[in-house]
């Protein structure tokens, strides 16, 4: 196994709900240039694994609109996350250690803040996450001679889609995906609560026993 190192949170008030849809697009613009360019980067040790390799890496966990992503340093693009047996993936469900480390770490990025009162939340994590993620890397390929449109989708000469490269949903847009056999390393940092009313500060809670405010196994 090979171990790279460690390097989203969105959260936004009413107000700021315009500008979490303007990020939103902002983002999935940038993975469409960024797409295919992690190689000239010179950073990214994702660059160095073929499709179907399986490797050891660690990084913060993001959490989008509908995928579930890896930050990886020095990686111009996040990963899509998915684990072994899930409909999409070729890897079977046996290849999945279910143990503690799993149940934590679904735990902590499966919690959500709801919306109070005028502040609306969107996929407000209540943890930020940091894990050691073991699986098998699944690199997205343009074939000889196909076009790559900026949502992913493989075009021909006509200009009729005739399939995709890349992953995420509901546009496949990332380079790479790690389909999860196993985890280990997992910490979680509370994140600060959604306010109840606006213009109060946000109460800051912290996890009972963490350590510089990192939940550690």
């Amino acid at each position: 196994m090979t171990k790279l190192p460690i390097p989203l949170n969105i959260w936004r008030s009413s107000l700021g709900l315009r500008l979490l849809l303007t990020v939103a697009v902002l983002t999935l613009l940038s993975s469409a240039i960024a797409f295919g360019q992690e190689s000239d980067r010179g950073g990214c040790g994702l660059a160095e694994f073929a499709n179907g390799q399986t490797l050891t890496v660690r990084g913060k966990i993001a959490i989008g609109a509908h995928d579930m992503l890896l930050v990886v340093p020095n990686c111009e693009q996040s990963v899509v996350l998915a684990y072994a047996g899930d409909s999409e993936t070729n890897v079977p469900a046996d290849k999945l250690r279910r143990d503690r480390n799993l149940e934590r770490f679904k735990k902590y990025t499966e919690s959500r803040y709801k919306s109070a009162g005028k502040r609306i939340c969107l996929q407000c994590a209540k943890y930020e996450v940091q894990a050691s993620l073991t699986g098998q890397l699944e690199v997205a390929i343009i074939p000889e001679g196909a076009i790559r449109d900026q949502l992913g989708f493989l075009r021909n000469g006509s200009g009729k889609i005739t399939g995709k490269a890349g992953f995420g949903h509901p546009t496949p847009l990332y380079k790479y995906r790690l389909v999860i056999e196993s985890i280990s390393d997992v910490a979680a940092r509370r994140l600060p609560r959604l306010a109840a009313k606006p213009g109060r500060a946000a109460r800051s809670t912290r996890v009972p026993g963490a350590a510089h405010d990192w939940r550690a196994p």
